[in-house]
């Protein structure tokens, strides 16, 4: 399209070719990518008082890898079936395939898509992650109450700190662009 009013050419345009059967492509040159969003709620267990924190998060490449193979047709688990909160020390990166020290992870309550958002709860009960909170993490493919295990999904730095007074619900959702 050559049109720059175009919402699909907003993004802006890497090159613009021929392809195999003679139709003009045009290759985005960005993209708005995949984002993550979570909600942690602190409930004490003898007042019922709240607290609410919020944190963006960084999806990771392994993640991407696993949707790529799963749009491929690949018989991949690739359900995200794991939250995982950890109190290591180190700064997400898009390299990232584990937490840096997990400290404890749930199955997921809830797990749900809803156009390009998938939206997600864990619940933690008072005797659970108990301690200073510094890092979380969703995990799929393969994922089960080992830590480390299948295949991480988004990884985010977080500053909580968890008693055993009170409980903890993990809300968020991925957008896919």
């Amino acid at each position: 399209c050559d049109n720059n009013e175009c919402a699909s050419c907003e993004m802006g345009r890497a090159e613009v070719g021929t392809s195999d059967m003679g139709m003009n492509v045009q290759v985005q040159e960005t993209f708005p990518g995949i984002t993550g969003h979570i909600c942690f709620i602190f409930r004490n267990i003898d007042t019922g008082e709240e607290r609410v924190s919020e944190y963006d998060n960084l999806v990771v490449t392994v993640a991407k890898n696993m949707i790529a193979r799963r749009l491929a047709g690949e018989a991949n688990a690739c359900n995200i079936t794991y939250l995982a909160v950890g109190t290591g020390a180190g700064v997400p990166a898009i390299g990232d395939t584990t937490l840096s020290t997990e400290l404890d992870r749930n199955t997921l309550t809830s797990i749900s898509a809803s156009g390009v958002t998938v939206l997600f709860t864990a619940f933690f009960g008072a005797s659970e992650a108990n301690g200073t909170l510094t890092e979380m993490g969703l995990f799929g493919e393969g994922a089960s109450a080992t830590p480390g295990s299948g295949v991480m999904v988004n990884h985010a730095v977080i500053n909580e700190v968890k008693t055993s007074s009170e409980t903890m619900t993990v809300t968020g959702t991925i957008t896919i662009g």
